[in-house]
């Protein structure tokens, strides 16, 4: 293991369902949220700002406002569909015009889609007062305490495969880093080594849900990644596929599936990382606490 430091501690409560509370200051959390077959991704700075990366399908978005509402989430700063699929902005739409939690920016990978779905996430966004904002390749935000690098789409692509045009996001907070590559895949993550000065990530959320066209050998070995997190639910694809996981074993990655363990919560103050996934089993409630002192 690349790891300093882990501790896992198991916790088994007859009968009760507890849930951790979220840090209320001075940590990033990362929720990757249990919504299917699909992606959505809920990051807070610890203090207001919070961005929703992705809402699944249409159907998950209600799941997501319950998670939202239950972690007191007041208003999304930064809403994100990495691209146009209906498994990645269907909820987003519920979201919108549900209009319980307020949208401040709605951003996009500047290339509209063509899909029912997607004509009804637009009109959701201007029907909320919002404009689509384009975050493309080299875009950089700070958004809160949070540091973001947008390494792909590029400008200028016609017509592009949604997928490929997915929105790679390098997030930084203070010493600790995270990658979500959406549904690119291995030729477009190849591609990325040459947008930043370092795509190393102690955390990768894996691309396209696992499936066997992403995350290559090559890809992890310049992202070096300490964990794994796959969003994934019931499919047809195969996805995880096994040569993925076979590829993250390999590199000495801890894998973490929300079709498995449900919700993955990750927090960090920016040295130390913490990642709590929760299984549930009628009439117990299990935590697990993997706490991970990452080396410099």
């Amino acid at each position: 293991m690349k790891i300093h430091r882990l501790l896992i501690l198991l916790v088994v409560f007859f009968g009760i369902v507890t849930t951790k509370a979220e840090p209320a200051t001075q940590f990033m959390t990362v929720a990757f949220l249990d919504i299917g077959q699909g992606d959505a991704t809920l990051i807070r700075d610890g203090n207001g700002f919070d961005i929703l990366i992705d809402g699944g399908n249409k159907g998950a978005g209600d799941k997501i406002i319950n998670y939202m509402r239950s972690v007191s989430v007041d208003d999304l700063e930064v809403m994100l569909a990495t691209h146009a699929d209906r498994d990645h902005i269907g909820g987003l739409i519920t979201i919108l015009e549900g209009g319980e939690i307020p949208v401040e920016s709605v951003y996009y990978n500047g290339y509209p889609g063509a899909t029912q779905t997607w004509l009804e996430f637009s009109d959701a966004v201007s029907t909320a007062g919002l404009s689509l904002n384009q975050a493309q390749y080299p875009d950089t935000y700070t958004w809160g305490g949070i540091d973001v690098q947008v390494l792909n789409p590029v400008i200028g692509l016609v017509d592009p495969d949604q997928n490929k045009a997915s929105i790679v996001l390098h997030i930084d907070y203070a010493n600790r880093s995270l990658l979500l590559p959406g549904d690119i895949d291995a030729g477009i993550e190849n591609q990325l080594p040459n947008r930043t000065t370092s795509l190393q990530a102690d955390v990768l959320k894996v691309a396209h849900h696992g499936s066997k066209n992403s995350t290559s050998e090559s890809f992890l070995s310049v992202v070096m990644p300490l964990e794994a997190v796959i969003s994934v639910g019931p499919n047809s694809y195969g996805h995880p596929a096994i040569e993925t996981i076979s590829r993250l074993e390999a590199a000495d990655a801890n894998i973490w599936r929300t079709d498995a363990v449900g919700t993955i919560l990750l927090s960090t103050d920016g040295e130390l990382i913490e990642i709590l996934p929760k299984l549930t089993f009628f009439p117990f409630t299990l935590h697990t606490f993997h706490f991970i002192d990452v080396p410099e």
